[in-house]
């Protein structure tokens, strides 16, 4: 926040700085322009359009996978999924509902010991194959020993959570982003296709 309040009070200055030396070509030269004030001018210019380019990458463009691992942390966790048997006759433990709107993204609900969540497809996918990690979430680094455990002793009825985190470093600083959570991503491991339910336009909240 100091640095972007510094770039503001460098944009005053410079617009100040530009305004005083016209008005003195204007007094003492009688003339608007000089070869050595537009010099002056274009580098101070340069230079907040450098420094405001930084910023501004640092602070909203930045896409976390392509950031340094050396600047985030990345932690996993894995939960037993809970059966919901609030609706009789179909149990399940995922209901799927489909969000509105021209993108075609769904919603995820499920429970953990005493939790109730719903992510979207944007940052998680229901696994229900043979396979645990699906095509969608072997692009992150589970742990495989871990997996085989909970396949086990929970009947492949569990999530996976991958936390990417940004640390406190000074680069992160500069970007607003240090201690926050860079991304989130959810694995729901379900034994088939019949403990998932397709949510009714009726029943959609």
């Amino acid at each position: 926040m100091g640095l972007w309040l510094l770039l503001v009070i460098y944009l005053v200055w410079m617009v100040h700085d530009m305004r005083v030396r016209r008005l003195k070509l204007l007094v003492t030269e009688k003339r608007s322009w000089s070869w050595q004030n537009i010099t002056k001018s274009s580098i101070e210019l340069v230079i907040f359009l450098l420094a405001f380019w930084g910023m501004s990458y640092t602070t909203l463009f930045q896409d976390v996978n392509a950031v340094n691992s050396k600047r985030v942390t990345v932690a996993y966790q894995y939960k037993p999924l809970v059966l919901d048997t609030s609706s009789v006759g179909s149990s399940a433990y995922v209901t799927i509902k489909n969000g509105n709107g021209t993108k075609p993204v769904q919603y995820y609900t499920f429970y953990t010991a005493g939790e109730k969540d719903m992510v979207s497809s944007e940052n998680a996918t229901v696994s229900s194959g043979t396979h645990p990690i699906n095509v969608v979430a072997s692009a992150y680094t589970w742990n495989q020993s871990k997996v085989k455990q909970m396949e086990k002793q929970h009947q492949k009825a569990w999530i996976g959570v991958e936390e990417t985190t940004y640390k406190k470093t000074f680069l992160n600083g500069i970007g607003l982003h240090a201690g926050r959570l860079a991304n989130r991503f959810t694995l729901i491991r379900v034994p088939d296709h019949s403990f998932i339910k397709q949510a009714n336009q009726s029943n959609q909240q």
